[in-house]
């Protein structure tokens, strides 16, 4: 789905702010809006303990979120493309994709355990402590949990209605839905199906940023780190795009132009190292932690796009 609808975070804000397009951004909003419904239906009757999560934990890393958010928007639109799309363009074959995606590995890696992680503990630790014990917003500022989110989805269906009729966005939104979904079906899956009588685990649901960066622990230490179900979806997302890619005969090998590696090595250092700081990329904070109207996410999905907007518009200006 990722691959059919060029599902891409950086192509929402660029193609929107440029050309007037907004069938990506109103693909990716549709995502958010499916993701939010079905992850709020989950939590509300009670299938799936969502303020379990990771995303909802009572510790507020607003530096992380802010900083880490900014700095991997900048990283995703120098390289071109967001934490998903960079994936899907590495399986169809793209090798500046592919320096991205493995710069973004190693330093995310090295933020993890390595040389930076001192620097990620010390913004880490000045998280506030919240006193509701759970990082969802409605719960902050003490309304109904179901409240704002609803509020929200209604809104975003209204803006979907009348852009439908101004743009062909069909598809786009169709792909979106489905994306969405799937959040929706990971944190079942996580939430229900995954759990053990006798172990209780928190419900996860997909990501890239931190799945990416444990495989590369992994290569470097044979030791999986974190929550199994999203480092081994990984490679499932990784393998799904190369056969779609295959069969719809995207797969091409596509060498990158010499003036742009720079570009895609420096834009994976810094989304590998942003979102480890930040919690999460565009699909881990941007899709699952604001399924789950947490503060956090909402902080760093504003970081992220904040960062991306300031970009495009430096590398317009120094373009033109």
């Amino acid at each position: 789905m990722a691959q059919r609808s060029g599902f891409c975070a950086v192509s929402a804000i660029s193609n929107s702010k440029l050309m007037g397009d907004y069938r990506h951004l109103d693909g990716y909003i549709a995502a958010i809006l499916v993701a939010l419904s079905g992850t709020l239906i989950l939590e509300l009757i009670g299938l799936v303990d969502i303020g379990t999560s990771l995303y909802r934990r009572p510790t507020f890393n607003w530096a992380g979120a802010l900083f880490g958010g900014l700095i991997f928007g900048i990283g995703a639109m120098l390289s071109g493309g967001c934490a998903s799309r960079t994936l899907v363009r590495s399986a169809e074959g793209n090798i500046g994709a592919i320096v991205t995606l493995l710069a973004f590995a190693l330093s995310g890696m090295a933020t993890l355990i390595g040389i930076l992680d001192p620097a990620r503990a010390w913004v880490a630790s000045s998280a506030i402590d919240l006193e509701p014990g759970d990082a969802s917003l409605s719960k902050l500022i003490g309304q109904p949990h179901y409240l704002l989110p609803v509020m929200v989805v209604v809104s975003g269906i209204i803006y979907l209605y009348r852009h439908l009729r101004e743009q062909n966005n069909w598809s786009y939104i169709f792909y979106g839905s489905g994306i969405g979904l799937c959040v929706v079906i990971s944190w079942w899956i996580t939430g229900v199906l995954g759990q053990d009588d006798f172990f209780e685990l928190p419900p996860t649901s997909i990501a890239v940023a931190g799945p990416l960066s444990r495989g590369a622990v992994y290569i470097s230490t044979g030791e999986v780190t974190g929550n199994h179900f999203a480092f081994y979806l990984l490679p499932g997302m990784i393998i799904g795009a190369f056969v779609s890619a295959l069969i719809s005969g995207r797969f091409h090998w596509v060498p990158p132009a010499g003036s742009m590696v720079g570009s895609y090595l420096l834009g994976g250092i810094l989304m590998g190292v942003g979102a480890v700081f930040a919690g999460g990329c565009n699909i881990g904070q941007g899709l699952s932690g604001l399924s789950t109207f947490s503060i956090t996410s909402l902080i760093a999905v504003g970081a992220i796009l904040s960062g991306m907007s300031l970009t495009l518009t430096w590398i317009n200006k120094r373009t033109k």
